[in-house]
């Protein structure tokens, strides 16, 4: 029982919300429809032949926040290229993505559901029109949302609409415009108008981790603490680009490529 308090104590002291005391970095987090105490490995994958351009290992309890994280690292693999993102909705995060997009950077990712009596009633804000012209929204029933301040639209028609489908709230329903709204609704459309490659998506990202977990048998880490299951996670997928290397160039051309390349990484060593 003292264990027990002191752990609550140091939790409250932390501003945590969760102690694992096998691994302190570990977290609770949903995996395969369960809760598992763990690590949340982040990867991203070219989709030509599939190799791993760069990894990292968080104790993040959700991918929200690691969006433009792994956008960054893929950006200084292909400095100056044109590159393209398929990114799940787990991380779809509002400044995350504004973030992310730029000049070479296209991104396609799916927003997240509205709430289920939303999404049901039709009145979701994926239903309501704006109006830049005159700085409004329409709602699905042709009733208008006015500017009211910090980017909100407010309707002030609910005693006329009795809509209660709509909204709980005693003001009227109320809308959010964000200052990049209009990035946002092109990031969308596009999304939609490349459906059949994002779709895509699913195939090239979960390649590598059937692969490890299927082929080279890594379910689960052997080390513990985040500094030492991060080395843990660079290795295994190390491992994992050598073998596809092999597939995709044998072991001869590879050898070559390997002698070819080493007097450039020498030199680069040796001017830092």
């Amino acid at each position: 029982m003292h264990k027990l308090q002191a752990m609550k104590q140091e939790l409250k002291e932390t501003g945590e919300i969760q102690l694992c005391v096998t691994d302190p970095d570990a977290k609770s987090m949903k995996n395969n429809g369960k809760y598992e105490v763990c690590f949340n490995v982040q990867t991203a994958v070219d989709s030509k032949y599939k190799l791993i351009v760069d990894c990292d290992t968080v104790n993040d309890v959700n991918d929200q926040g690691q969006l433009s994280n792994m956008a960054k690292r893929t950006k200084q693999v292909f400095r100056n290229q044109k590159i393209t993102i398929l990114a799940d909705t787990g991380y779809y995060n509002y400044l995350e993505i504004i973030d992310v997009v730029d000049e070479n950077t296209e991104l396609l990712i799916k927003p997240q559901k509205g709430k289920h009596n939303k999404v049901v009633s039709g009145f979701d804000k994926g239903n309501f029109e704006y109006d830049a012209i005159n700085d409004r929204y329409i709602c699905p029933l042709g009733y208008e949302l006015p500017f009211k301040w910090n980017g909100r639209y407010t309707c002030e028609a609910l005693d006329i609409c009795g809509q209660k489908g709509c909204t709980s709230a005693k003001g009227g329903r109320s809308v959010t415009r964000l200052i990049d709204e209009e990035v946002i609704g092109q990031i969308a459309e596009n999304t939609h108008s490349k459906s059949n490659a994002y779709k895509q998506r699913a195939a090239i990202i979960e390649h590598p981790f059937g692969t490890i977990k299927r082929h080279l048998g890594y379910t689960y880490f052997l080390t513990r603490g985040l500094a030492s299951v991060s080395t843990e996670t660079n290795l295994i997928c190390l491992a994992y680009n050598l073998k596809r290397l092999i597939k995709i160039k044998g072991v001869k051309e590879l050898i070559c490529l390997f002698r070819d390349r080493a007097p450039s990484i020498s030199n680069m060593h040796n001017s830092t």
